[in-house]
């Protein structure tokens, strides 16, 4: 687990009683990184936190305006499809080749339901 899956992790399951020096002592971090953990939630009720903004692991979705979850419900897409889409999206260093394998992979997948007749993953 990285250390922002770890603070984001006791923030969400902690916020109810939790402080920056708690954070700090809890995730192994100084006061100034967990007082901007808490920073970053950007809400005078910190203890909401919000999942728009933050995200787990080592992608930036969080960053941006719009999310993959955002086009995936505009466009009531398959979750064939919304993997794809968020794979596209996102920003792992060193990782963007395996994302396109990963993506070819999802196609040939899909190539293969619809070829079967098994094209049932559509939304309504």
């Amino acid at each position: 687990m990285t250390k922002d899956e770890r603070v984001w992790a006791y923030l969400l399951k902690h916020r109810a009683t939790t402080d920056a020096q708690d954070v700090a002592k809890n995730c192994n971090i100084s006061v100034e990184d967990a007082q901007s953990y808490i920073d970053r939630i950007g809400s005078e009720n910190w203890r909401v936190v919000s999942t728009r903004d933050h995200n787990i692991g080592e992608s930036d979705y969080a960053k941006h305006k719009i999310q993959p979850w955002d086009i995936w419900l505009e466009y009531r897409l398959n979750p064939w499809d919304a993997d794809i889409i968020k794979r596209v999206l996102r920003d792992k260093p060193g990782q963007r080749r395996l994302d396109y394998e990963k993506i070819k992979h999802v196609c040939d997948e899909r190539i293969r339901q619809i070829d079967e007749g098994l094209d049932n993953a559509s939304v309504e």
